[in-house]
């Protein structure tokens, strides 16, 4: 590997918010400490993103095809399920993360710091502190975005004490009312205009392995489901193509109701149902089963499907 080239800092494929601001903001506190980094990511942003890019006038990361000989931080992600980029001939030297300890392997030691926060942006704020390193406005800015994000302000469960101080020392450092941001970015990320069925679902899709069953949990998190729900015809006759493309063996797709706090799981099959009618107490209409106070895919939905897959 080149020392000269910048380690590329990239979140995982299907890139959120999070995952997006979290590299600009590591990027920023690697080049303080003199280091050469540069931030990257996997694939198209989206609303939400491209809002809090536009807000903050940061330039989006640059889309990275290609980590063939390069040095390489992860964040926000530790499964290959998650990687977009072909990393067998690249050198991972650090991963970041907010989620399970995956499945991915080194040739050598690394740092791997895997925090149970809401946000990976939560661990890069508190690495600006350990180092010792002023957090700039626009950084704080991005990171207070991150935050917001992925804990659904502060709603989700996945919330923990942390996020919620680091989200008061953000705002006061990037000079933003913390509610203004949150409703500004939840009304970019439930703007559908425009959108196929297929992007709604694969927009935020992760994928995973459990007892040699394949499946994949999209979400889509919104302020106004019910224009979603406009288009139910179109999501169902899209999730069987989607899946088929995927190769995965199961599919679940869940609309999240950010202010309601809770969600929509829309089920093709017959295997989908019978593990949601194990795992969850929801109730199942035209296919459909709503679930009462059940919005984090990575706290509330894949550990349950998760240990049905496994005890199987």
């Amino acid at each position: 590997m080149s020392k000269e080239s910048p380690t590329i800092i990239i979140g995982h494929k299907n890139p959120d918010t999070d995952s997006i601001v979290a590299t600009l903001a590591y990027s920023h506190l690697k080049i303080k400490l003199g280091e050469n980094a540069t931030p990257a990511r996997a694939g198209k942003l989206n609303n939400e993103t491209k809002f809090v890019l536009s807000y903050l006038k940061v330039e989006p990361p640059k889309l990275v095809e290609n980590l063939d000989q390069k040095q390489v931080i992860l964040l926000d992600h530790g499964d290959t399920s998650q990687v977009a980029l072909e990393l067998d001939n690249a050198e991972i030297v650090e991963i970041i993360d907010h989620h399970k300890i995956g499945d991915i392997q080194t040739k050598s030691p690394i740092l791997y710091r895997a925090e149970p926060v809401g946000s990976t942006s939560t661990i890069i704020a508190k690495l600006f502190k350990e180092k010792g390193q002023t957090i700039e406005k626009q950084s704080a800015g991005l990171l207070l975005a991150g935050i917001i994000s992925d804990t659904l302000f502060l709603n989700s469960p996945t919330t923990t004490q942390q996020d919620k101080d680091a989200l008061q020392d953000l705002s006061k450092i990037a000079q933003i009312n913390p509610e203004e941001l949150a409703k500004a970015m939840f009304e970019a990320k439930s703007d559908i205009s425009g959108f196929k069925a297929k992007d709604i679902i694969g927009g935020d899709y992760k994928e995973w392995e459990e007892n040699g069953v394949k499946f994949g949990i999209g979400v889509f998190e919104t302020v106004q489901p019910e224009k979603v729900r406009t288009i139910d015809v179109e999501i169902f006759k899209a999730l069987p193509e989607f899946k088929k493309e995927q190769g995965v063996e199961l599919i679940f797709f869940a609309l999240i109701d950010i202010l309601k706090q809770e969600s929509f799981m829309y089920l093709i099959a017959e295997k989908e149902t019978k593990l949601c009618e194990q795992g969850f107490a929801g109730t199942i209409k035209d296919k459909i089963m709503f679930l009462p106070d059940i919005v984090s895919r990575k706290k509330q939905i894949l550990p349950v499907l998760a240990k049905l897959l496994t005890d199987k």
